[in-house]
């Protein structure tokens, strides 16, 4: 990583994902997201995005071997000279794709596309953003926090389609995102990213 005043940061968090990437999924072969991090370290506005297709450094310290893993895409707000953010863009291992909020001053309610493909994020409850209906209109996923008042922790609920989690890479620290992916191949990436976005708007300071 060589993007300026980061460098720490995404050291520690590149080890995160090796010590995850190994725990949870046994090794770097199936695509999978493995996280999202800010690019900058004082802004929302602009995200690396990681997956096991990223490109892989291999290296050695005494007999321990680690991989870093180097970004395989991004998450943009669209208009970022406005602070807007309702709309955003992004492009994943050569997936392109946008989000949008639906409505004008209701963050409940969201849509992600992908070509023709559409799937829809909506709470769950009225003012109450730790439960949410994630959607393409074939399957539904419901998304949850662990905590109703604190949002950093976010699994998949019910189903029978493998386990999802996305937390806080350090704790009160929305700049860095763990994604454990575990998913079956029935749930498409499109729903994988719903499920983060969503997971780290909540998160963000927006003023």
């Amino acid at each position: 990583m060589t993007i300026s005043g980061r460098q720490n940061d995404m050291f520690m968090y590149k080890y995160l994902f090796v010590f995850c990437l190994f725990l949870f999924q046994g090794g770097l072969i199936a695509q999978s997201l493995l996280g999202i991090s800010t690019r900058w370290s004082d802004e929302f506005t602009e995200w690396d995005v990681y997956t096991t297709l990223g490109d892989q450094n291999v290296y050695y310290e005494g007999e321990e071997e680690f991989i870093e893993v180097e970004p395989s895409g991004e998450l943009l707000m669209r208009w970022q000279a406005n602070l807007n953010w309702a709309e955003w863009d992004f492009t994943v291992d050569d997936v392109k794709g946008s989000i949008r909020q639906l409505w004008k001053d209701d963050p409940t309610q969201w849509e992600l596309r992908i070509g023709t493909e559409v799937v829809t994020c909506r709470a769950a409850w009225r003012d109450d953003l730790s439960e949410w209906r994630i959607t393409n209109n074939s399957k539904t996923l419901v998304w949850k926090s662990k905590y109703r008042q604190s949002l950093v922790e976010w699994e998949l609920r019910g189903g029978n389609y493998g386990e999802y989690y996305v937390y806080e890479t350090f704790q009160n620290d929305p700049r860095d995102w763990v994604i454990v992916d575990e998913l079956d191949d029935s749930i498409p990436f499109s729903m994988k990213m719903a499920m983060a976005f969503i997971s780290i708007y909540h998160n963000v300071d927006r003023r």
